[in-house]
């Protein structure tokens, strides 16, 4: 597709690229900054430590508030003598892998599986 607009542009915009600046650099850099308006420089800006102090506490509020009204963490599920497991057949094993993860493996002879003797 041939777009003889963006050839154009594209064209000028080389020219206007290859171009000397009409003013150095350094020099543009310095009539920017005359235009800008003049800031009073303190240590901090005026107001900001306010600020910052009223963030700090707003923070640390939600936190409190966040921590008062945590619920109370459950009690994690542990085999104990407390809770009663039901009885497990003869042909079965129980491992616990942690406090929360039981493993329940079935054991059998290749003769009850249908293998052969």
């Amino acid at each position: 597709m041939n777009h003889p607009e963006m050839d154009r542009f594209d064209e000028a915009l080389r020219v206007w690229a290859d171009q000397a600046p009409k003013t150095p650099s350094d020099e543009a850099a310095r009539q920017v900054l005359a235009r800008l308006p003049e800031r009073r420089r303190r240590g901090w800006f005026p107001g900001s430590q306010l600020r910052l102090a009223t963030a700090g506490a707003g923070l640390a509020l939600l936190l409190l508030i966040g921590w008062a009204t945590l619920p109370e963490s459950p009690v994690p599920l542990i085999a104990s003598e407390e809770m009663a497991l039901p009885p497990l057949p003869d042909d079965v094993v129980l491992l616990w892998l942690d406090s929360e993860t039981p493993l329940y493996l079935t054991v059998a002879t290749p003769a009850t599986k249908g293998g052969s003797q």
